[in-house]
């Protein structure tokens, strides 16, 4: 059994043995307030990082103990080091109070933790940091002498007072406790015990002084209660290189009080003073302000006490983290890395390398910034996020908080980042013409990302039953001309569903039966009064509730139907109530509210309100539904004749859309997606120590049995010097170029790459053949194989990759082959116009609080547009063009199959089409957006931004579009029967394989940014057990 070797004493050796022996020490004490936010970090960075999944450590109070100890006899008590003689030293402590917590996050032991200590002997210096780990500093001091009035304690080191190459160490003050007044509070106490209960009755004085719950305070008291201190120590020793550690070790050591001599309560006021000191940040570390602060409690103890030999509660010197390769860059992919390296201590567990093709991460939400063309944003499509992205949104605020930006530079914050946004258009088809229906919605409570509460599936019942009264009321108004007062009417009399009504309400009949908003108020009080667990209600409460709601919509219908025509106001009203009704109605009879919405997934979403009586003018082709449809790419292979969504998954996207946002139901990003997201999340990432391989091309996951043996993949550029950096500036912003930085590339390669314009992200690329030609030789080839440069393999690439390089894999598993048949995905296209009218003036000048539309609805073939001005400031055109309007356009993209990868023309092809289709809409459509544009066919194509110059239709060769068809850039789909095939992140048939994207069973189950963020956090606790919680895996 292997044992660790004896210490050595050679000749002219200071160490001591413990116990130490410490006597007539005068100790001068104060508690200080700092930041607990800023504790825990410093608690993460060493304790926490150190114990990993082992133990785990909080900041019990943002309150730091600072005590200046003046030690008049020091020895050791073993007799070798005892007749060898004393010492006397000063020590000056900062002291954090630390929680050992349990794996329920209940308080099992308290500690106190000397994150700085400052001593003015080297003796003391060496023993201290070489027997318990104690961070010593040899410093200057003012401590008052025995006798003097306790007016002043300082401490002043050598360091670096700013971090800079010409900075030469020196002296510099640190930080001072200086008496401000006497307070008459001078207190004489009999012992330790009664200190004890003083600081208590002081803690529980000040409302924040404990992080903990109420339950947590009285665990805090009571260990404080016991005398014995008990202290806890970071051990480490660096390697030569100070790089790895060679010994590294939490050590607990008490400090026992042999004799207490004196004990009291200071009366004065006192004030701490910390100076700025880059080599000391004790603003960073504690959270301490910068200049003056109160400092209270101050005491004074005069006591003997041994430090007693250390205890190793963990011992991290060998560690062996499981090698994991992430193979993609797109959302996914990065959240599954940012949680992976999110718990303290995570590189004792996990060791990362992400294998990116090309140049850039990001995936289907890759940006670039085109150099050529003012660093303008090239998007793959439009990107903005709903509200209700829980969890999405808590990772980007982390992500922005890490990466602490300067005040005042660009997206400094993520609400830098992001803004909120309300204004939302539908364009309506109204007998050949196209009307535009401009909808504000109103901000609710909270920010995205914050807080843990989730909407409930009742709680969602009660606010559309609400609405449905409020859209009946609305109704009633806006056609009170054409409103005639009598009672409802209905297939079965009033005997019918409103007699059922009035029996469940008690109420009277015939008031209900004067107004049917009146008999829709009794529905939502009735639905308010069901117990909030909808699970337990029984069907037929529910029916009752669906009949009700049938016979308000016939009643709705009888009245309002045929009066409609040429009023958009009614018929907008009629819309949302026939909509809401149906949805309402099928969601009780089909039992949804009791078992989720994946019990309606086996029909089509207009299939579905069909079914439940949906009018087919009004709800069934309405704008809404067709706006849903649009934003959700949900056409078969493209094709805008074969809409194709399941029932429930849209429903849940639509209510967890309308129904659980916070702040706002959408927010604009104030960059492009690869600058507002992927940036920040390199950047973190990379700080934090994951690995990223760039040009590294996934060929074929290769697997021996039931587990992943090897990874093939193709390098496809070889780099000029060192790892690939891969961000340019623009404008102060790290930002993602549109094309390889060629500078940081093989020359010969890049000027062929440059030369022959290579595609290094698409599929269908002839690199291969391109090289081969110029170098006599393939492309080279890696293979990473199991053992050696992975453990476990995440999937982080789209599902219509998994044909091309999973082939073996999808002979193998049966669930993952069905899986990548049965969960589709689609083609999109998209194309942005930089112009040099603002909006208003192109003739949209319905602008509420100044806020643009953001449109879906719209003619084929791009049915969805938003103007993102809020971008134009983080570009970088030329002054005497610079654009006044920039607009995105996307939809999906009709292609009925693709190619094998040797067609190296059809990526070009369907470029083509995009473009095509981008030209005709603005030549033939686009008016009915921008009425200043003139009729069909006379777009005035001046308007378009040109550097070149050109004339006519020639200046949208200036403007950019794209086809999305790569298998990894494909929009994953929702179709009827799909879900159910979806897989979790360890479903793949294969040990040490996980999968993630907006692919996989999230709970979402749907395309979106909020999905893939799901199942990254989910790959992650399938692999480490964190996070343990994730918003919205259940149906509300």
């Amino acid at each position: 059994m292997a044992t660790r070797p004896s210490y050595l004493y050679p000749g002219g050796s200071v160490m001591m043995h413990s116990p130490l022996q410490l006597k007539n020490s005068d100790m001068y004490g104060y508690f200080v307030k700092g930041d607990v936010a800023k504790l825990q970090h410093t608690l993460d960075s060493t304790l926490n990082t150190v114990a990993g999944q082992r133990m785990r450590f909080k900041a019990l109070s943002p309150y730091v103990m600072i005590t200046f100890t003046r030690v008049n006899h020091a020895d050791s008590a073993v007799p070798v080091d005892h007749a060898k003689g004393w010492i006397t030293e000063i020590d000056i402590v900062t002291w954090v109070m630390t929680g050992a917590m349990d794996k329920d996050g209940k308080l099992e032991h308290i500690y106190w933790y000397p994150c700085h200590i400052f001593v003015d002997d080297a003796m003391a210096l060496v023993n201290g940091r070489e027997l318990f780990g104690y961070p010593k500093y040899l410093c200057e001091y003012d401590i008052p002498h025995d006798g003097q009035p306790p007016l002043r304690c300082s401490v002043a080191a050598k360091g670096f007072k700013q971090f800079s190459p010409e900075t030469r160490i020196a002296l510099h003050p640190l930080l001072e406790v200086n008496a401000v007044n006497p307070n008459g509070n001078e207190k004489v106490l009999d012992d330790l015990g009664d200190l004890i209960e003083e600081a208590i009755e002081l803690f529980l004085s000040v409302p924040d002084f404990f992080n903990m719950d109420k339950e947590g305070w009285e665990d805090i008291v009571s260990l404080l209660r016991n005398p014995r201190i008990d202290q806890i120590f970071l051990k480490q020793f660096p390697d030569s290189a100070g790089i790895k550690a060679v010994y590294q070790a939490i050590v607990a050591a008490p400090a026992t009080i042999d004799k207490l001599h004196s004990v009291t309560l200071l009366g004065y006021d006192y004030e701490a003073t910390l100076h700025a000191f880059d080599s000391f940040p004790l603003n960073d570390t504690l959270g301490l302000q910068l200049g003056r602060q109160a400092a209270i409690l101050p005491f004074h103890v005069n006591f003997d006490f041994t430090a007693q030999p250390g205890e190793e509660l963990v011992d991290n010197s060998q560690v062996n983290p499981s090698k994991i390769a992430i193979l993609g860059g797109g959302v996914g992919a990065m959240t599954t890395a940012y949680y992976l390296t999110s718990q303290p201590g995570w590189q004792n567990n996990v060791d990362i390398t992400v294998y990116q093709q090309g140049w850039r991460l990001g995936g289907k939400g890759a940006s670039g910034r085109n150099a050529e063309l003012g660093q303008r944003i090239e998007e793959h499509g439009l990107h903005i996020w709903f509200g209700f992205y829980a969890n999405a949104f808590k990772m980007i605020r982390e992500a922005y908080a890490a990466l602490d930006r300067p005040p005042g530079s660009p997206l400094a914050t993520w609400e830098d980042a992001f803004k909120q946004h309300d204004y939302v258009a539908l364009s309506e088809d109204v007998n050949g013409e196209r009307r535009n229906w401009s909808i504000v919605f109103p901000p609710l409570p909270g920010e995205p990302g914050t807080g843990t509460e989730e909407i409930t599936l009742w709680q969602m019942a009660v606010a559309m039953i609400a609405w449905i009264e409020q859209w009946l009321k609305q109704l009633r108004d806006i056609a009170s001309d054409l409103e005639e007062k009598h009672a409802p009417e209905h297939a079965s009399g009033i005997g019918g569903w409103l007699r059922r009504l009035a029996d469940e309400v008690t109420d009277d009949i015939a008031d209900l039966a004067q107004d049917v908003a009146v008999a829709a108020g009794a529905l939502a009080a009735l639905v308010a009064n069901l117990s909030p667990d909808s699970a337990t209600h029984s069907q037929s409460e529910h029916d009752m509730l669906a009949g009700t709601l049938g016979g308000i919509r016939q009643w709705v219908h009888a009245r309002y139907r045929e009066k409609i025509i040429g009023n958009d106001d009614l018929r907008r009203m009629f819309i949302c109530l026939d909509l809401g009704i149906t949805v309402m109605k099928g969601m009780f009879e089909d039992g949804v509210f009791r078992h989720g919405f994946d019990v309606i997934n086996d029909i089509d979403f207009r299939d579905w309100l069909r079914k439940h009586g949906g009018d087919e003018e009004y709800c069934v082709n309405s704008a809404p539904v067709w706006g849903f449809y649009d934003l959700v790419f949900a056409y078969e292979n493209g094709d805008f004749g074969k809409p194709n969504v399941e029932a429930g998954t849209i429903l849940r996207s639509m209510m967890r859309i309308g129904l659980a946002y916070k702040g706002g139901i959408m927010f604009k990003m104030q960059a492009g997606m690869g600058d507002t997201i992927f940036t920040p999340l390199y950047e973190v990432l990379k700080a934090r120590g994951v690995k990223f391989k760039f040009f590294h091309k996934v060929d074929e996951l290769v697997p021996d049995g039931d587990t992943i043996a090897s990874i093939r993949m193709t390098r496809q550029v070889e780099l000029a010097h060192g790892d690939y950096q891969p961000l340019v500036d623009v404008k102060g912003l790290a930002c993602w170029p549109s094309a390889p930085l060629y500078g940081q590339i093989d020359p010969a390669q890049a000027a062929l790459l440059q030369q022959q314009n290579v595609n290094l992200e698409s599929y269908w690329t002839n690199w291969d053949e391109l090289y081969r030609e110029a170098f006599g030789q393939p492309l080279p080839s890696v293979t990473l194989k199991k053992g050696v440069d992975f453990d476990q393999v995440v999937f982080g690439i789209s599902i219509g990759s998994l044909p091309a390089l999973c082939p073996q894999l999808l002979a193998k598993s049966a669930k993952l082959r069905t899986a990548s048949e049965k969960v589709q995905t689609v083609a999109t296209q998209a194309y942005q116009v930089w112009l040099n009218k603002d909006l208003a003036q192109m003739g949209w000048t319905h602008q509420p609080q100044g806020q643009q539309p953001v449109l879906s609805g719209f003619t084929e073939p791009y049915d969805t547009w938003a103007p993102m001005d809020q971008l134009l400031c983080r570009e970088a055109w030329p002054p005497a063009i610079d654009p006044k309007n920039v607009s995105y356009f996307c939809s999906a993209l009709p292609v009925a199959s693709y190619p094998p990868p040797s067609d190296h023309a059809f990526p070009d092809t369907m470029k083509a089409v995009a473009k095509e289709g981008a030209v005709g809409q603005l030549r033939n459509s686009i008016a009915w957006l921008w009425p200043s544009a003139g009729p069909s066919g006379a777009f005035p194509w001046n308007w378009l931004v040109d550097p070149a110059e050109g004339t006519g239709e020639a200046r949208f060769d200036a403007q950019y579009w794209r086809a999305n068809v790569d298998p990894s850039e494909r929009y994953v789909m929702s179709v009827v029967n799909s879900t159910k095939y979806r897989l979790a992140t360890d479903e793949s048939g294969f040990d040490n394989l996980f999968l993630t994207g907006d692919w996989i069973k999230t709970g979402l189950n749907a395309g979106c940014v909020e999905a893939a963020v799901m199942a990254g956090m989910q790959t992650s606790r399938a692999m480490t057990g964190y996070p343990q919680v994730i918003q919205g895996e259940k149906d509300f």
